[in-house]
């Protein structure tokens, strides 16, 4: 029962899909029992997976699956059936099975799952059981080995490519994005996000050798804001006009636009016309949340307090774009961070590109296996510049932070989603 509440820390890796396969034959082959909208990407994939999953139930009359990674507080939350988390007596008994299938695995091929490839098991399995048609998943980390590859797509969606997790997918942007290509499949439809040159290049090359037609944003999916914050998006074949998005952030209209285009191949398919396409996207996209990215910590007690799961520069500078909005709109009168990274992570890449959006910084260490030491984070704030003060724990840090920002101030924790877990965690938040 080693499942429950995951590893501290990022999860172990270990190449390779023999394990997952032999798990997946030994059990009669959970994940054939469904197709997949699969998900890659350095940065975005939980909010589009979000979002494709929130289209899909209001289009379609039968139950979709979602899994997604990491979780906040509980691993029950990385599991849904139609909207709704993997009950915790149906989580536990389907641990214990997964137990007894990695020990045969380990026999077998010589070593257990991994915890990724457990959850996965258990995710392929509930939703068979689940009788789900259809499921949205997001990879763990890649794409080519990730234990989700073994499952059959109707559509793939890179969101981005980014330098993150190199010393497992490779030190330059060509090497990930083949990595994260890995997810293509033969004449599968390919919905591609902005991404730089030199990786696209190498995605429509594997979409080429493999008979994918693939829709860019900027050359076939695009956006244009409306009055009154709603957004216009236009694919071939339709256009969405005047639609309201509940997540905020403008980064949350480009993965917006991958789930609309996304399942707009899988109406196609499904024969379900403009009209009630519209109305099922309408509706999705102005319920669709997702905990612990760029939105405000719940409860009144945490009024000006937000939460971004932002690990690398790519998303830092995304969420640094908000913040100066944020202030230059006079929104704010003060922006201060509390924050904390993994090591390993790009802690100078971060910080240079959140500098100029935040007053100050409050650092803290994550209680985690992998945790960055306050020492290295305190190291880069100060040859950034910035103004900073540090904290020994989560909990002190948020009582400075709160005092640093003031009254109409706002405090946002970031640098890891384990950083927006501690917000949740105590500070009472609820993760839906």
């Amino acid at each position: 029962m080693k499942i429950p509440g995951g590893p501290r820390g990022p999860e172990r890796i270990r190449p390779g899909l023999e394990r997952i396969l032999a798990a997946f034959e030994g059990t009669g082959h959970p994940e054939r029992a469904f197709r997949t909208i699969h998900i890659s990407g350095t940065n975005g994939k939980g909010s589009t997976a979000c979002f494709t999953d929130a289209i899909l139930r209001r289009m379609l009359d039968e139950p979709v699956g979602l899994y997604t990674s990491p979780h906040l507080l509980f691993p029950e939350e990385r599991i849904r059936v139609a909207g709704e988390k993997i009950p915790s007596g149906d989580f536990s008994r389907l641990t214990s099975r997964v137990s007894s299938v990695s020990r045969k695995v380990a026999a077998t091929v010589g070593e257990p799952l991994s915890y990724f490839e457990e959850m996965t098991w258990i995710a392929c399995e509930w939703f068979r059981l689940g009788r789900a048609s259809l499921a949205v998943m997001e990879t763990g980390l890649g794409g080519r080995w990730d234990a989700t590859n073994l499952c059959i797509p109707v559509v793939s969606v890179i969101t981005n490519i980014g330098m993150d997790h190199a010393d497992w997918l490779g030190r330059s942007l060509r090497r990930i994005a083949f990595e994260k290509a890995g997810i293509l499949r033969e004449t599968t439809p390919v919905i591609l996000g902005r991404i730089a040159p030199s990786a696209k290049k190498v995605v429509l090359g594997v979409a080429q050798e493999k008979g994918c037609r693939v829709l860019e944003i900027d050359r076939d999916l695009r956006w244009e804001e409306c009055q009154e914050g709603r957004i216009s998006f236009h694919m071939p074949g339709i256009s969405l006009v005047r639609m309201k998005i509940r997540m905020q952030g403008e980064f949350q209209r480009h993965n917006a636009l991958l789930a609309l285009a996304a399942s707009w191949v899988v109406a196609k398919s499904r024969g379900i016309g403009r009209a009630d396409f519209t109305r099922a996207a309408r509706f999705a996209l102005g319920e669709a949340k997702w905990p612990g990215r760029y939105t405000p910590l719940p409860g009144r007690r945490n009024a000006g307090a937000w939460v971004d799961g932002a690990h690398n520069p790519e998303a830092a500078g995304a969420l640094a774009r908000e913040l100066e909005k944020r202030k230059k709109n006079g929104n704010v009168k003060r922006i201060v961070a509390l924050w904390s990274m993994l090591e390993g992570k790009d802690v100078a890449g971060f910080v240079k590109e959140i500098a100029s959006a935040v007053d100050g910084v409050v650092a803290y260490p994550m209680e985690q296996d992998r945790a960055a030491p306050l020492s290295v984070l305190s190291s880069a704030l100060k040859k950034a510049g910035i103004r900073y003060r540090e904290a020994k724990t989560f909990s002190d840090g948020w009582e400075i932070a709160r005092k640093w920002a003031g009254k109409g101030g706002m405090t946002i924790v970031c640098g890891s989603l384990m950083a927006a877990a501690d917000a949740y965690r105590f500070r009472g938040g609820v993760v839906a």
